[in-house]
């Protein structure tokens, strides 16, 4: 069990491409940093993905070397903008750059920040989208970047933070932001034609037909035999990820063998996977939507169905996947009254998991721990089950990829 959380929040670039993660931590009990447990245990690594995390940090971090252990170019310590600059803190910063770190200064805004005196050393600055309309934003950009390129640390690079609606993206993409994070890119964007291949609305359909105990599972391997491509796709997943490679030959034995629930849930990555990703925004929220659906599993008890709770995490942003209205989505497919109310009216026994995971991927790490004291989950092993969830889709989405893509091979 960990005693402390963290949460991982995607950053990208202009051109909407995956660059790397803030990773955030409540603080543990016993006062030791998150980033150090996470550290040496492992788990920092892991949610990174090997792409660069930004770590908010203090000045007391800074100076106590507690980022020089990470590979170098690792973690960015983003330095909060109230930082005042002095003789040993300036000598921390130096060891570290040396060692391969990055800096870079957060929660810039309109007024000039006692941090900013530590430009000269920066890779990166972080201003909140918020902060002002386009002209002000455009100001904080110019009076940041003016005479800073050259330096030690190389040409400075901006990050809109809060990028919460299409005016803060237009106005920071407009005044020269390099990188952006925000629930604006998690938020469905309904696209005038869009629609679903007819391969998933016919997966989807599926999935109601699993969930009616009034069909036998030979009645629902029939239903998936008329269907070549994706009774190929399934087996091809079932055998790579959900039973280590024992042989399943057809879908009435993995039926047999996993049970109707995990099938189930094999099923719905299935059609997550199968969103025609263009960018790494496209790809990071079907990453996401997995990972939600595994994190709620996890959430099993006081009545709650573990198949239920998977559904539930995974349609709640199957919308912005598909650039669909989520009622227009459920449409396609037969859920259970509680999870439909989860989704739609964010009402009965499973609405509270749902709000338990927005409040857990924001990082609001006591909002989230009250809710999951209430529905009577072991808050000590939240962090676990975030991180499994990680792994889990890791390996889920790996061989959903593979099942589209027959002749790929995972790298290893």
């Amino acid at each position: 069990m960990s005693d402390f959380c963290l949460v991982r929040q995607p950053v990208f670039s202009s051109t909407g491409s995956l660059i790397g993660y803030e990773v955030r931590y409540n603080d543990a009990d016993d006062g030791q940093h998150g980033f150090a447990q996470s550290f040496l245990s492992g788990t920092f690594d892991l949610v990174r993905n090997r792409l660069p995390a930004f770590v908010p940090a203090s000045r007391e971090q800074l100076i106590e070397d507690a980022f020089l252990a990470a590979e170098p170019g690792s973690a960015i310590v983003l330095l909060p903008a109230d930082t005042a600059a002095d003789v040993v803190l300036v000598e921390a910063i130096a060891r570290y750059r040396a060692a391969g770190g990055l800096l870079a200064l957060d929660q810039i805004g309109a007024d000039t920040s006692p941090a900013e005196s530590l430009l000269s050393h920066a890779s990166w600055v972080r201003v909140d989208a918020r902060a002002g309309n386009a002209d002000t934003l455009a100001a904080i950009c110019a009076r940041l970047t003016n005479g800073t390129a050259g330096t030690a640390a190389g040409a400075l690079k901006l990050i809109a933070a809060n990028v919460e609606e299409i005016e803060h993206y237009e106005a920071t993409l407009s005044s020269g932001f390099h990188a952006f994070q925000g629930t604006f890119f998690s938020r469905p964007e309904p696209l005038p034609a869009a629609d679903m291949p007819q391969s998933t609305v016919a997966a989807m359909r599926l999935m109601g037909l699993a969930r009616d105990g009034n069909i036998s599972d030979r009645q629902l391997e029939d239903v998936i035999a008329t269907d070549p491509v994706l009774t190929f796709q399934l087996l091809r997943l079932v055998n790579s990820a959900a039973l280590g490679g024992r042989g399943v030959a057809s879908i009435g034995q993995a039926l047999r063998l996993i049970g109707r629930n995990a099938f189930l849930r094999w099923l719905a990555v299935a059609v997550a996977a199968a969103r025609k990703s263009k960018t790494g925004v496209d790809q990071e929220l079907v990453r996401q939507a997995v990972e939600r659906g595994r994190l709620l599993e996890q959430l099993v008890g006081g009545g709650r169905d573990s198949g239920t709770l998977f559904l539930v995490g995974l349609f709640s942003l199957l919308d912005a996947v598909f650039r669909m209205p989520l009622n227009e989505i459920l449409d396609r497919v037969v859920l259970s009254t509680e999870a439909n109310d989860a989704l739609l009216e964010r009402s009965g026994p499973y609405a509270n998991a749902l709000e338990f995971a927005e409040s857990y991927e924001l990082g609001l790490f006591e909002n989230a721990t009250m809710i999951a004291k209430d529905m009577g989950v072991d808050q000590a092993k939240i962090n676990d089950f975030y991180t499994n969830a990680i792994i889990w889709t890791a390996e889920a989405l790996g061989a959903a990829l593979e099942a589209q893509q027959p002749g790929m091979k995972r790298a290893s």
